[in-house]
C-alpha cells in the first residue's frame, strides 16, 4: 500500500508535529509500506538515501496573502498535486497551512484521508502588549473552528492525542464530539524505548554539578509560551540549598535574556541553587542531561501531549509541570496551578526520595505500555488497514 504523510514541517526541524510526522513515515516505511512525504521545502534538498524507503516531494509558499503552495518539481499546483497521486492513504499532520489548503478539495480525492490532530488552542487568547491586543488572531481562530463542524466528516479518520476534550488544548476534540463525527480515534504520542541519555556523569562535570547535587531540568525552546521564568521562580521560592536548575532551549534570544534579567536579583542577593542556562545543545547532550537530572521540569501556559516529558518519563525521571493539554492523565509526576505549589513540589520530592523512584517508575512503565514509537506505528497501521472500503463513511 502507498501513503502520503503531508507536514508542513519535517526533521531537522525541532518541533512536535515533525517528530511525530518522522516516526509515522519511518514506521510505515519500515513495516513494508510505499511512503512519500510532502513538506516545506529546506535550502538544501533532502536526498533520498537519507532516510532508506521515503520519497520527499517538497513544497515552497508565498507570503502575500494568498498564501500559494508550490510543489517543488514539474507539478506547480497543490491541487493537481493531491488529486494526481494513486496513494491508498493521505494523512494530514495539524492545523498548518497544508489543511486548511486541501480543505476545499477534500471530495476531489480519492485516497481515503486521516487526520492527525496535535492540539488545536482555537480558544486561548495570546494577549499581545500592543493594539490590537492579539484579538484579531483569536477571531480568526474562532472562525475556522466553526467550519470544522462542517468539515470534519469528510475525512475518513480524525486522529487526537488523547480523550481529553476541552475548551483548551483538545478544543478540537470537543467539537468533533459535539458534531456527532464518528470517525474520532485516539492514538497518543511514542518515544524511541531504546534512545537514552549515555553520558549523565559527563554532563554534571562539564557544568560543574556536584554528584550528590539535586539537580532540576527545564527542555523547551526559550519562549513566553513555554514561560522558563515560572520555573525559575519556582526554584527560587523551593530554595535548596546546593540545588541546581539547568534550562536547554535552542538558541538564546529576547525571552531568554529577559528571564535571566528577572532572576538576575536573586542571583546577586546569593539566593541558595545556581540556575545554568544553556542553548543549542546537542540531542546526545540533551539526553545526558535528562538521565544526569532528579527532577524533570515543565513551565509551559500552553501544551497538548509534550513529548519532551515522554522522553522524561522514558529515563524513569519524576516531573513536575503546569495543567495544561492532556499532562494531568500522564503517570509519573505532578500538575500544578502556581509557582507556589510547584516550589511546594519541589521541596517534598527532593526530601523524598523513594517517592521520586516510585514516580520514575510509574512514568518508565506507562511509557514502555502505551506511549513508545512501537505502539504508535502499530496503532495508525491497525487504523489505516481498518478503514472502510466506502470513503467520507463519517
Amino acid at each position: 500500500m502507498r501513503v502520503l504523510i503531508v507536514t508542513f514541517t519535517y526533521p531537522p526541524n525541532k518541533d512536535g508535529v515533525a517528530e511525530a510526522a518522522s516516526a509515522m513515515a519511518e514506521g510505515f516505511a519500515a513495516s513494508g509500506w510505499r511512503v512519500e512525504v510532502l513538506t516545506e521545502s529546506l535550502q538544501q534538498t533532502r536526498r533520498q538515501s537519507d532516510i532508506t524507503g521515503i520519497r520527499f516531494h517538497e513544497f515552497t509558499y508565498s507570503s502575500g496573502k494568498s498564501h500559494d503552495i508550490l510543489i517543488a518539481g514539474d507539478i506547480e499546483s497543490y491541487a493537481e498535486f493531491l488529486r494526481s497521486g494513486n496513494w491508498d492513504v493521505i494523512v494530514f499532520h495539524a492545523y498548518s497551512l497544508t489543511l486548511r489548503k486541501v480543505l476545499p478539495l477534500l471530495e476531489g480525492i480519492f485516497a481515503k484521508k486521516v487526520f492527525v490532530s496535535h492540539g488545536y488552542n482555537g480558544l486561548i487568547w495570546d494577549r499581545m502588549p500592543e493594539f490590537p491586543y492579539g484579538i484579531p488572531s483569536l477571531i480568526r481562530r474562532f472562525l475556522r473552528s466553526m467550519l470544522m463542524f462542517r468539515w470534519i466528516h469528510r475525512f475518513d479518520r480524525v486522529v487526537y492525542l488523547s480523550e481529553t476534550a476541552d475548551f483548551q488544548a483538545f478544543y478540537d476534540h470537543w467539537i468533533a464530539r459535539k458534531a456527532g463525527y464518528g470517525g474520532r480515534r485516539v492514538i497518543p504520542n511514542g518515544v524511541s524505548l531504546s534512545v537514552r541519555g549515555e553520558a549523565p556523569a559527563e554532563f554534571r562535570l562539564l557544568h560543574g554539578i556536584p554528584p550528590g547535587a539535586f539537580m532540576l531540568l527545564c527542555v523547551a525552546n526559550y519562549s513566553d509560551r513555554k514561560d522558563q521564568a515560572y520555573a525559575a521562580r519556582a526554584f527560587r521560592k523551593a530554595a535548596i540549598p546546593g540545588s541546581v536548575l539547568v534550562f536547554i532551549g535552542s538558541r538564546f534570544n529576547e525571552c531568554s535574556e529577559r528571564f535571566r534579567e528577572e532572576d538576575r536579583p536573586y542571583v546577586e542577593a546569593g539566593a541558595p541553587g545556581t540556575i545554568i542556562w544553556l542553548e543549542n545543545q546537542s540531542r546526545a547532550v540533551t539526553l545526558d542531561a535528562l538521565a544526569a537530572s532528579d527532577l524533570f521540569l515543565l513551565s509551559a501556559n500552553h501544551e497538548a501531549q509534550p513529548i519532551v516529558l515522554l522522553e522524561a518519563m522514558r529515563e524513569a525521571k519524576p516531573w513536575v509541570a503546569r495543567k495544561a493539554g492532556c499532562i494531568s492523565t500522564l503517570e509519573g509526576g505532578i500538575c500544578v496551578r502556581s509557582e507556589s505549589e510547584m516550589a511546594g513540589a519541589i521541596l517534598r520530592l527532593k526530601a523524598d526520595p523513594a517517592w521520586r523512584e516510585s514516580l520514575g517508575k510509574a512514568g518508565r512503565s506507562a511509557v514502555e505500555a502505551r506511549y513508545n514509537r512501537q505502539a504508535y506505528i502499530n496503532a495508525y497501521i491497525t487504523l489505516v488497514k481498518q478503514l472502510p472500503t466506502n470513503t467520507s463513511t463519517y
